[in-house]
């Protein structure tokens, strides 16, 4: 459902329809909120702390960063609860960008939900496709979205972990 201002409303799934996230741009005032989640999503897999506070850098959403993307957060009774980010650029090399969903609402269709938004605004910028650096947890996720592994490349904080490298038609 979108709203008369264009804000998409989702049905959670297995939940009652009265409660429905929101869909909407992200805002550089954002910033804050999202750097939360992405280091509770991130803890999430069980990482250890001191691989966490290396990422910290990574993990950090800055206003400039959210000005410069498509980014999309998706809300719950006002609550930021999963957002996706990703440079605006049709590149075949790696750009800069971000999906985290919080735990508690994992599995229920946000991060999908999300990628119809992000993906919408990058086909009218005319962007092909986006090249990432994906979470080890998260391939499954992209390749049900039909992105496929091009390559890997070993972590430059973690020797001896290896980030696969992926391509996700628009």
């Amino acid at each position: 459902m979108t709203d008369m201002d264009g804000t998409n409303r989702v049905p959670i799934k297995g939940r009652e329809m009265q409660h429905q996230f929101v869909i909407r741009a992200a805002h550089p005032s954002d910033a804050d909120e999202l750097t939360k989640l992405a280091f509770l999503s991130k803890a999430h897999w069980g990482y250890p702390k001191d691989w966490l506070d290396l990422w910290q850098a990574d993990l950090t959403i800055t206003p400039e960063a959210i000005e410069g993307a498509i980014a999309y957060v998706a809300e719950l009774e006002g609550k930021i609860i999963g957002f996706w980010a990703r440079a605006s650029l049709d590149s075949d090399q790696i750009t800069s960008g971000w999906l985290f969903v919080h735990p508690d609402h994992m599995g229920q269709g946000i991060a999908r939900a999300l990628w119809s938004a992000l993906r919408e605004e990058a086909s009218a910028r005319g962007i092909q496709s986006f090249v990432i650096e994906a979470d080890p947890n998260a391939v499954p996720f992209y390749l049900s979205l039909g992105a496929e592994k091009i390559g890997e490349r070993e972590s430059t904080v973690i020797p001896g972990r290896f980030i696969p490298i992926l391509r996700i038609p628009i």
